[in-house]
């Protein structure tokens, strides 16, 4: 769950995903993140085996058809990822935070 926080979380773009063989656990964490994009549970099964390849694991398997993803959805109902200006940079807003600006206070 925390490993998929961080991922989610744009700040922290680019993001390599990696472990010691990059199969199961950087599988398992990749099939969770297919989740959340709402990836079809058989493409989600398929790159996982396409990568883990001879190594793969039923259970890994049965790991990410499990993983409930309403859980990690919750926490991102509380940001909100806005365009911001002409350069189209992307900006994390939190909830309660708006884009517009204060008024501009003038003299005379």
């Amino acid at each position: 769950m925390e490993a998929l926080k961080i991922l989610l979380d744009v700040r922290n773009h680019p993001v390599l995903i990696h472990c010691k063989r990059g199969k199961h656990r950087t599988g398992c964490v990749v099939g969770c993140f297919r989740k959340m994009q709402n990836w079809c549970l058989s493409s989600v099964f398929e790159e996982y085996q396409r990568y883990a390849g001879a190594k793969s694991r039923t259970m890994d398997l049965t790991f990410i058809e499990m993983f409930d993803i309403i859980n990690l959805r919750q926490c991102l109902y509380s940001i909100i990822y806005q365009y911001q200006g002409a350069s189209k940079k992307h900006r994390l807003m939190y909830q309660g935070e708006t884009t517009q600006k204060p008024p501009r206070l003038t003299s005379f």
